[in-house]
């Protein structure tokens, strides 16, 4: 203590002044981190063994093994399991094909191929616009009249009278995935294009010289060199293998029926439900919390797992 203290000492009023504007500086991030992490995480654990009245309980886990044996009275009408299928299914279609090529794809382009602009002006434009504005418009496209499904019908798909594609249990769940594969493929171009600007030209250069084609530059030597960004984007996709609502409240406005609910919509759906009886009656989060620490129960070795495997497929290269 008193040799950092001394060396404390060593600096000038100007840079000890500095010292106070840094640590004010992350003071209010640390704060929002203590407060909407770590305190709501532990209510929520806290929540999760309690009743209505506070009272130490495990009832709460009770129904959620109620629900898993097929009972819905808690999860809005839902079949748990439906929604974790769907969850599981939505998160392996872009863990395994539209990440990989989301990347192989904004790697083409920053090669400046023939048209790259016009292709990357095509390939940003969805993601200028928020989630809700796409989601309404979406919505109207795939209405009974909307040219989303008009085309489909042209293909010979059959649509019921009066009835658009999200709102039929035979297309509204293909309807989604058909939405996720279109916006999946654009998500973190932003982010992979400023890893991949990062490679010298010179490495590139390098690898021409010696011969080595488009596609071997791509997988020995692009890929390895942006590997920490493409690493930290799969970890962040772990996180939310069962968590993510794909937009379902938005693209089925807040029913989530025809079989389209994803865990997180779920979650969400019970919790918005329970705050809005809140009005006329005491608020009681006890099972969303129970439901919410068990899809952390699962996530969190998956995520150390898949980790690991990650870190194993590629090493970290200087550049």
């Amino acid at each position: 203590m008193e040799l950092t203290s001394k060396k404390i000492q060593k600096y000038s009023r100007f840079e000890r002044r500095k010292f106070l504007f840094v640590y004010l500086f992350i003071a209010f991030p640390v704060l929002q981190f203590l407060v909407f992490w770590v305190y709501v995480n532990l209510s929520s654990i806290t929540l999760a063994f309690r009743d209505g009245e506070g009272a130490p309980t495990l009832d709460n886990f009770k129904l959620l093994l109620e629900s898993f044996r097929g009972d819905k009275s808690h999860t809005q009408g839902v079949l748990i399991w439906t929604a974790i299928k769907n969850s599981i299914f939505l998160w392996g279609l872009d863990f395994v094909i539209l990440f990989p090529i989301g990347v192989t794809t904004t790697y083409v382009l920053y090669r400046r191929i023939w048209g790259h602009y016009i292709f990357r002006i095509c390939y940003i434009i969805p993601s200028l616009m928020g989630a809700v504005m796409w989601s309404q418009l979406i919505r109207y496209l795939a209405s009974y009249n909307g040219a989303i499904t008009m085309a489909v019908k042209w293909f010979g798909v059959d649509v019921p009278d009066k009835q658009g594609l999200l709102v039929t249990e035979a297309t509204a769940f293909k309807t989604i995935v058909g939405i996720k594969i279109v916006m999946g493929l654009v998500g973190n171009n932003a982010v992979l294009t400023g890893a991949f600007s990062r490679v010298p030209d010179e490495i590139y250069e390098s690898a021409d010289l010696d011969g080595a084609g488009f596609w071997r530059t791509y997988a020995q030597i692009a890929v390895p060199c942006v590997w920490s960004t493409i690493a930290t984007l799969m970890t962040f996709s772990l996180c939310s293998c069962v968590t993510a609502d794909y937009n379902v409240f938005l693209f089925t406005g807040g029913s989530g029926n025809y079989n389209t609910a994803t865990i997180g919509f779920l979650l969400y759906k019970i919790t918005l439900s329970i705050s809005e009886s809140s009005v006329i009656s005491k608020p009681y989060y006890g099972y969303p919390a129970a439901l919410g620490l068990f899809l952390t129960c699962i996530t969190l070795p998956v995520v150390l797992i898949g980790r690991q495997i990650i870190d194993r497929i590629y090493t970290d290269v200087e550049i």
